[in-house]
């Protein structure tokens, strides 16, 4: 799955900008130019810009529409990119369907070719609608949307929308595989294309060629490892009589013990945060400038690693993680599978074999858009499954086994149930913990944090013989809300709780890393215990400090 790129061979022409968009009945098909369109910026979330409750509330579908026109070379094929769109949808070109999106955190890639006038419509009937048969999962009750995470169940075109060129005989795809033997790099490209000559050609920072070969398997010596501290990256230049294509790739080695975490032989502990693809205005939409934002505020922090927590985030954001030095744990968008009270979740009408089906074809869908990626140091398979259920035990095995047969890659999930009722510890390979002690167990009692996490964290570790994650905790923080002595909800009850969570990890045998919950405050939906959003942030939704990351900056300076 590669990403448009512009050369002398391949073109790519920006859709992004202002569109039209309105609510459409269930069996809306556009066959004709829609009438009654209001502006939408694309990309971003329609819920963050519309003033309208109603239209922030609805649950079905929306058409976005475009216009658009540009020169079509007869010798060129054309595609369409949209970045993601929540939830799933259908895509229309001139009143013709052209293919359809299943998730709202993949690429929606599809062929023009034959379908291009000289002036085309564009029409993407969205459906934000959860289901048992969607992931993240939910349910629509009463024409409502019920679900259970944690994060705002946003509507709209959230990434880059382009048209991009390729030649005939275009490169389709690309995998660099990449083994360190001593003082050399052994490099095995895969390449995907009807072309029988290829030229291989490596780069380094500075630009100068450093190998060369006709062969996919060809070595580079005294390699530049990457690491948080060293982010060295490669571009690989993939050549053909009639194509060409650039692959920025690094070179690193990721191994798991009973007690470390290792990145190129070398133990490494996770100074990071939990994030979401949330903010002000744009809500999910991919913003550059939000993005580097991000990514200067997490070097500022001494931070090492984030988890993309609840589903993968944009193209963008991952090529800055390779830049930045930011290790990943990369996770499918498998949320909301626990906390329906009812009943179990894992059952024939909810979580079933249909659910599994499509959480197989979107992990194949992640390796394949992500693999290239050396800031990708683990794929978290889910959040917070319940994994107190047997049936639950069963699901988590199938996906696991399927994904080790996919990949060689370490496997995590976060798991959130109490040591002793849970039942698939036994299957990744880092075991990830949500624990939030001091604020959900033990309200408002800092004093019980440090000897509950340990205890528990040391049972787990004991247990199943593999290191442990701190992957998520924290409490919510109202940014200038102070109290003497510390009260819940103040800036100061959130570093005395996140201080006694981390000196708690310190004295804990096997565990590699802290993941802070949150990076900044991010929408929810409304409740008696959020107000306006999840406030769990270090940053606020604006990326400002709350006295919290200091604290975390200095310690993680020293860590």
């Amino acid at each position: 799955m590669l990403y448009p790129q512009s050369n002398e061979f391949r073109d790519v022409i920006s859709l992004n900008g202002i569109w039209g968009y309105k609510i459409v009945d269930e069996d809306f098909v556009p066959r004709t130019k829609s009438t009654g369109l209001s502006p939408m910026a694309v990309p971003a979330s329609l819920n963050e810009i519309v003033t309208d409750k109603r239209i922030c509330n609805h649950c079905g579908k929306v058409l976005y529409e475009k216009i658009f026109s540009f020169p079509v070379r007869s010798e060129m094929r054309y595609r369409l990119r949209i970045g993601a769109v929540s939830h799933k949808c259908e895509v229309y070109l001139n009143g013709k369907k052209i293919g359809e999106g299943i998730n709202g955190f993949f690429p929606v890639d599809l062929e023009l070719t034959g379908y291009l006038q000289r002036e085309n419509r564009l029409s993407i009937v969205i459906d934000n609608r959860l289901s048992f048969d969607t992931l993240p999962v939910g349910e629509v009750r009463g024409g409502k949307q019920f679900i259970t995470f944690d994060f705002y169940n946003f509507t709209g075109i959230h990434r880059d929308v382009m048209v991009y060129s390729l030649p005939q005989n275009a490169i389709e795809d690309i995998a660099v595989e990449t083994i360190v033997d001593g003082d050399y790099e052994k490099l095995r490209v895969h390449v995907r294309t009807d072309c029988k000559k290829i030229r291989f050609s490596v780069r380094d920072k500075e630009g100068n060629v450093i190998a060369e070969s006709k062969e996919n398997v060809f070595s580079v010596r005294n390699p530049k490892l990457w690491s948080p501290a060293h982010p060295y990256l490669y571009t690989l230049v993939v050549e053909t009589e009639t194509d060409r294509y650039e692959q920025r790739f690094g070179i690193r080695k990721v191994e798991v013990t009973e007690n470390a975490f290792l990145l190129n032989g070398q133990p490494v502990y996770f100074k990071g945060v939990g994030m979401h693809e949330d903010f002000c205005v744009s809500g999910k939409g991919n913003v550059s400038a939000v993005n580097v934002r991000n990514f200067e505020l997490l070097k500022w922090l001494n931070a090492n690693s984030f988890r993309t927590s609840h589903y993968p985030y944009s193209e963008e954001i991952m090529d800055l993680a390779d830049e930045y030095g930011m290790m990943v744990i990369d996770e499918v968008p498998a949320a909301g599978m626990s906390y329906w009270r009812d009943r179990e979740v894992f059952a024939e009408d909810r979580v079933n074999g249909k659910t599994l089906e499509l959480h197989k074809k979107l992990f194949d869908m992640l390796v394949d858009r992500d693999k290239n990626h050396p800031c990708v140091v683990m794929y978290s398979l889910a959040n917070e499954p319940a994994c107190n259920e047997d049936k639950c035990r069963e699901y988590l095995e199938e996906i696991f086994a399927y994904a080790r047969s996919k990949t060689d890659m370490p496997l995590t999930f976060a798991e959130d149930v109490k040591y002793g009722t849970e039942k698939c510890c036994h299957l990744p390979d880092v075991i990830m913990m949500n624990r939030y002690y001091g604020w959900y167990d033990g309200v408002g009692d800092t004093d019980c944090v440090r000897e509950s996490l340990k205890q528990e964290m040391r049972q787990m570790h004991l247990r199943y013989r593999k290191p442990v994650l701190l992957s998520e905790f924290g409490c919510d923080t109202v940014a200038g809300m102070h109290s003497c002595p510390s009260e819940m909800f103040t800036e100061e009850y959130q570093t005395e709780c996140i201080r006694e969570n981390c000196q708690a990890l310190d004295e804990t045998e096997g565990c590699i890393g802290e993941h802070v919950w949150n990076f900044a405050d991010f929408k929810t939906k409304q409740g008696l215990t959020r107000v306006g959003g999840n406030k769990k942030g270090i940053f606020t939704r604006e990326r400002q400090p709350k006295s919290v990351a200091f604290y975390l900056r200095e310690r993680w300076e020293k860590k």
